[in-house]
């Protein structure tokens, strides 16, 4: 079993160990993790209509486009094990299971937010002339702070209203760590969305493999490897995901969670280009500090109902 790490720095400079726990794949309530997870939500229907009103969508993996060339896929309400069981293979010991309901479906982003999106709502380059940045509209914005994230959200939450793409009641935001690694899952619950197989990782991946060791040491364009079943591409590696979350030991459960409290580090997911195959799995957390602009830092987009009106 791994100790968990509270900051992203450290993890950066970490060298890779090997390790894994045992114990039964049940959750803390008593759950069980193996029984079967409706065919509903793991996998997108063949002909699932996509929608023009983010309200309408009913089956995962139906897109949305808000007209800003960003696309988004419906993750239904729904309940799961988060976390990973003591017999995962590369565990960390801040990924014990707890259950969760989420009680409203939300719309996450297809892909990462790209180098276009960010200058066209934000007009700055934050990663310009920075080390490690290969540029290009639809490489993966990095260089991208928890705060820079969450000044997005909001500049582009006014615009989308004002130009009539948002319906009132609805905003984006970074997604809860509940939410992320409900969407990364995508019913699955192995280690990572396609299963345990890590030969497999390079299809649906960028990872240290097949992006730092061969010389490509920077974040790669969006949407090039392999999507989960709900459609949603780059979950696993590419960059580091921030999440509404304040980091914390243990997994947040129950129904909705999030972690609001005050906290040093602000969750963040899925891995990067730079890091080993275990560090991109499902439930792999990490911690940084909100004001952090890093090569691997980036972030992807929900768009969430906060009231009925």
């Amino acid at each position: 079993m791994r100790s968990a790490t509270t900051s992203l720095v450290a993890a950066f400079l970490m060298a890779s160990v090997v390790g894994c726990g045992d114990g039964k794949t049940k959750t803390p309530d008593g759950d069980d993790v193996g029984e079967k997870t409706p065919d509903s939500l793991r996998k997108r229907p063949e002909k699932a209509a996509d929608v023009t009103d983010l309200t309408t969508a009913v089956t995962a993996g139906q897109e949305w486009d808000n007209g800003l060339k960003m696309s988004f896929c419906w993750c239904p309400a729904g309940k799961f094990a988060m976390g990973s069981p003591k017999n995962e293979k590369d565990r960390y010991d801040d990924e014990d299971q707890v259950s969760v309901t989420l009680t409203r479906g939300f719309w996450l982003g297809k892909y990462e937010v790209t180098q276009a999106q960010w200058k066209s709502v934000m007009k700055t380059t934050p990663w310009k002339g920075e080390y490690s940045v290969k540029e290009g509209a639809d490489y993966a914005a990095t260089y991208m702070s928890w705060e820079d994230a969450v000044k997005f959200c909001s500049e582009i939450t006014k615009q989308d209203r004002l130009s009539g793409k948002l319906p009132a009641g609805w905003e984006y935001r970074l997604p809860t760590e509940a939410q992320w690694e409900y969407a990364c899952r995508a019913g699955s619950r192995t280690r990572y969305s396609f299963g345990d197989d890590e030969s497999r990782l390079g299809d649906y991946a960028w990872y240290k493999k097949n992006a730092w060791d061969i010389g490509e040491k920077y974040a790669h364009r969006v949407g090039v490897k392999r999507a989960n079943v709900w459609g949603l591409h780059d979950l696993h590696g590419n960059v580091w995901e921030w999440c509404r979350d304040g980091y914390k030991q243990e997994l947040p459960g129950g129904t909705d969670p999030e972690v609001t409290t005050k906290a040093a580090d602000r969750v963040i997911r899925g891995g990067s280009w730079d890091f080993a195959a275990w560090s991109c799995r499902s439930a792999r957390r990490n911690g940084g500090v909100p004001g952090n602009r890093l090569i691997i830092l980036g972030f992807r987009l929900a768009a969430v109902q906060v009231s009925s009106k």
